[in-house]
């Protein structure tokens, strides 16, 4: 089974402990440290008997930023993901495990002066979960268990990575997927340091498996049509345990962009 979502993206208000930036003498702002990226991402989709149901996914990731004047290197660690449905029909539950499991990324960016500030700029990160594929960005994603491309990536002795799912209350149990997530975010530094702005993403996924052969059903994602449900926010943090401090206040970290 194969979902496919097309997105402009993500973002999260995260009201953590944060500092403004700093100023480079006769440059761009100094980005240097360590901040959190979070993204939301909306989407919906069309179920046999349920019908339509709306799933925003949210993601948070630590971010150690490296800086050469203009040019930035983000080192991305995962630290929480998490499916919230509506009507709460549908369930989605992404275990520790599989967060645990998903591998360090790097992505590269630039700061851009504008008259209207300064403007961040990521360029596309492709990251491909479940699966070894010699060219992550253009190659087909594995569709069945039997195919070697595919890895036991959260060490559950199940392909590729589980997810527990349950629909209605009637139909319950694990699916085993693959998935691809491309990213590439265009924001603005604001007063209080923190960057806010677009993404555009593209996510794809195949169900190669499930504990239930119902679960195997068939569905396509369909993008959210408001704008301005897809954001994303870098905000500066210095938790000694970041990773806990946002699972804990998650709910309070989450807010639309001003305006």
């Amino acid at each position: 089974m194969r979902g496919r979502t097309v997105g402009g993206a993500a973002l999260v208000a995260l009201a953590c402990v944060c500092a403004s930036f700093r100023v480079l003498t006769a440059g761009p702002p100094d980005l240097s440290g360590r901040w959190v990226l979070v993204l939301v991402m909306p989407a919906a989709i069309e179920l046999p008997i349920v019908g339509r149901v709306e799933l925003t996914t949210i993601v948070a990731l630590l971010v150690d930023i490296e800086q050469d004047g203009a040019r930035l290197t983000l080192r991305r660690t995962y630290c929480l993901q998490d499916v919230r449905t509506a009507p709460p029909l549908v369930t989605t539950v992404i275990p520790d495990r599989f967060i645990a499991s998903l591998a360090p990324s790097s992505a590269r960016a630039r700061l851009e002066e504008t008259p209207g500030g300064w403007r961040f700029v990521q360029l596309p990160c492709v990251e491909v979960h479940g699966a070894r594929l010699l060219d992550p960005a253009c190659e087909a994603l594995p569709t069945n268990a039997l195919d070697p491309r595919v890895v036991d990536q959260d060490g559950d002795g199940h392909p590729g990575l589980t997810i527990h799912v349950a629909i209605a209350g009637i139909l319950g149990g694990n699916a085993y997927v693959v998935n691809r997530l491309s990213t590439s975010l265009e924001g603005w530094i604001l007063e209080d340091g923190s960057i806010t702005g677009a993404v555009q993403w593209t996510s794809e996924q195949t169900m190669i498996g499930a504990s239930d052969p119902l679960l195997l059903m068939s569905y396509e994602y369909l993008l959210d049509p408001d704008t301005a449900k897809h954001f994303f926010v870098l905000r500066r943090i210095d938790a000694l345990d970041p990773c806990r401090a946002i699972h804990d206040n998650l709910t309070n970290l989450l807010a639309l962009p001003p305006g």
